[in-house]
């Protein structure tokens, strides 16, 4: 209890000085204005732009949403906000997003701190507890365990988008609750197995959430004892009760979202996705010695940063523990087997094409070949730490020296194997000598404050992601952004386009209650779009990051990439979009004025416009 007081404490100790790790700094330096910048240690991370493009301005937005479901200001049409990325709503299922209740209470840098700094500390602390009761390690080990998952690669890179510190937490919560239930038939803890159900369920990132939920599946039926049918019987008004209460809000959520659920599922892009699997080669099983190299160098070869981020597994240590128990010590543990075939079972899809019927029966086909990827790694990590602390395995140095040195090879070859290009000299005995002094100390007992030079390593791969800010200067300082403040408050709810071939700045003015034609569409306006070319609907229906860029042309759609389309849009049609006001880093966009449309210079700052249309 007390560990969990001194976390709440320094959660609301950091919401107080608005501590966090967004990357909103990256707006400082576009704008002009790095004197804006928020960092106070590290590196802002361009490539994070789900969280500083898309993630954080939405939440913003929402101050001047009153927090509703359905905001008025994302797209500049009424988009539901609550299910589709997530946002904190005035909704009784709010009750299964925590880590906004912040934004409820608290002004924009509070809030954002409370966002990040809570799904930290409560993420670092569930991953303690199950390391204790499910993994049954030692105190010292459990430390190292929790930031391994907090502070990996995979949870770092990805961090405050698609609910990856929700669905880490809620999941290894859920089966900790399962198995203090069953020992003691404590109702306080089937209550919160049943509110992490409820955080589970309510990610609403399937990709993340069917893949590791296989893994959560696994270790709940490895756990579960014959206590478990004789506390249901005897609490089954109580279950009966909280299922109904935690179903009810979800269900009401998706019911009130059920026309935008539906064009969703009718997308181009995400809605038509179907994988069967077979995608991946071995290979992509064993690239997790990368993340080593990842706050240091970026990779542009083949993938990204975040794509190429993992849990550091070891692979394959978890399943030659494995063996050394079944077949040395002819002994059988649960849980290992239970994560053991997690792994199999999920490999199985990446690496073999399953039947169409098979795929979506097992839901595996709303995944994608690096969510299950990182399940994977996730298994594979805590059966070795689960294995090392239920097997004493004493091997000599030498035995330890090439263990150490061959997993080393292995998952530096195969990195080397898919980006070759990016694998300098530096990379490479990088990620070698990571990885082998990695496992070294993993599989060494004798070695003085073994555990607390793997801490330190881990936190180097993982706390380095993101950068420390205090505060959010970088958005509510900036002249430009007070200057569209200020026309939203004259002109109310005005239309907007952000133009320029660059997208990062599509959903700045959303962060001030400007509705905006072209900040990411979550899913696509139909009608709208429909007006300017009804022909080119299979680009424009689908999530889409928006590039409108003016021109003395006719008006054309021209599809970038799954997520993302241009608009080359004549100035004569304007009208059409019943925009008022364009936010642009050119300065010449008068001289796509026509004798019905004038487009008027308004405001200027460090290379920032705004222009009104008339």
């Amino acid at each position: 209890m007390v560990r969990w007081l001194i976390g709440g404490a320094v959660i609301f100790l950091c919401a107080a000085l608005e501590i966090h790790g967004s990357s909103l700094g990256m707006y400082a330096e576009i704008l002009g204005h790095p004197e804006l910048s928020d960092v106070i240690l590290g590196k802002v991370r361009p490539i994070r732009s789900d969280e500083w493009v898309v993630f954080t301005p939405f939440a913003f937005s929402q101050y001047f949403a009153g927090f509703s479901t359905v905001s008025e200001i994302i797209r500049a049409a009424s988009t539901n906000v609550f299910l589709t990325y997530g946002q904190a709503a005035l909704h009784p299922a709010v009750i299964f997003r925590p880590a906004q209740w912040g934004y409820l209470f608290f002004d924009q840098g509070s809030a954002l701190a409370f966002f990040w700094t809570a799904r930290l500390i409560v993420l670092l602390l569930v991953s303690y507890e199950f390391a204790r009761l499910i993994l049954q390690a030692e105190k010292k080990f459990s430390v190292l365990y929790a930031i391994m998952v907090a502070f990996s690669p995979l949870a770092q890179w990805w961090w405050s988008v698609n609910s990856v510190a929700e669905i880490l937490a809620a999941g290894q919560g859920i089966v900790v609750c399962w198995k203090i239930y069953m020992n003691s038939g404590r109702l306080l803890a089937a209550a919160g197995f049943l509110w992490c159900a409820g955080i589970f369920i309510f990610g609403i990132y399937p990709a993340w959430q069917i893949s590791f939920g296989y893994v959560f599946l696994f270790c709940l039926i490895a756990v579960t004892k014959n206590s478990a049918l004789k506390f249901l019987r005897r609490d089954k008004t109580f279950w009966l009760a909280g299922a109904i209460i935690v179903l009810a809000p979800i269900c009401h959520a998706v019911f009130s979202a059920r026309e935008m659920i539906q064009l969703q599922l009718a997308t181009e892009y995400p809605g038509q996705r179907f994988l069967a699997g077979g995608i991946i080669d071995v290979e992509n099983l064993l690239i997790y010695g990368a993340s080593a190299a990842l706050p240091f160098a970026d990779i542009e070869e083949l993938t990204n940063n975040c794509e190429a981020a993992c849990f550091y597994s070891m692979a394959p240590l978890g399943f030659l523990i494995l063996a050394w128990q079944i077949f040395a010590e002819k002994k059988f543990d649960a849980v290992m087997v239970a994560l053991a075939a997690a792994v199999i079972f999920l490999t199985t899809w990446e690496l073999w094409e399953y039947p169409a019927w098979l795929a979506k029966a097992t839901l595996l086909s709303k995944t994608t070949p690096t969510r299950t990827l990182a399940a994977i790694d996730f298994a594979q990590l805590a059966m070795v730490f689960r294995g090392l602390s239920v097997t004493e395995i004493k091997l000599p140095r030498p035995a330890r020296t090439v263990l150490s040195v061959a997993i080393a090879a292995l998952t530096t070859y195969c990195v080397w194997y898919f980006i070759s290009e990016w694998l300098v000299p530096w990379r490479l005995i990088l990620i070698f000598a990571f990885a082998a002094a990695t496992v070294y100390l993993f599989v060494s007992f004798e070695i003085r404050r073994r555990l607390e030079i793997l801490c330190a390593m881990m936190l180097v791969i993982g706390a380095t992601v993101n950068p420390i800010n205090s505060g959010v200067d970088a958005v509510y300082e900036m002249p430009v952004g007070k200057k569209i403040a200020e026309v939203v408050q004259r002109e109310g709810k005005s239309l907007w386009i952000v133009e320029g071939k660059s997208v990062v700045l599509n959903d700045f003015p959303i962060m001030f209650g400007a509705p905006t034609i072209n900040s990411v569409n979550v899913y696509p306006v139909l009608e709208r779009w429909r007006k300017l070319n009804p022909a080119a609907e299979k680009i424009y229906n689908r999530y889409a990051h928006i590039s409108v860029e003016l021109s003395a042309a006719p008006t054309e759609f021209i599809l970038n990439g799954d997520d993302y389309f241009t608009v080359k849009l004549n100035a004569a049609d304007l009208p059409k979009l019943e925009a008022r006001y364009i936010f642009s880093r050119d300065g010449a966009l008068e001289n796509f004025s026509t004798p019905r449309v004038k487009i008027q210079k308004i405001y200027e700052d460090a290379g920032s416009y705004i222009y009104e249309i008339h």
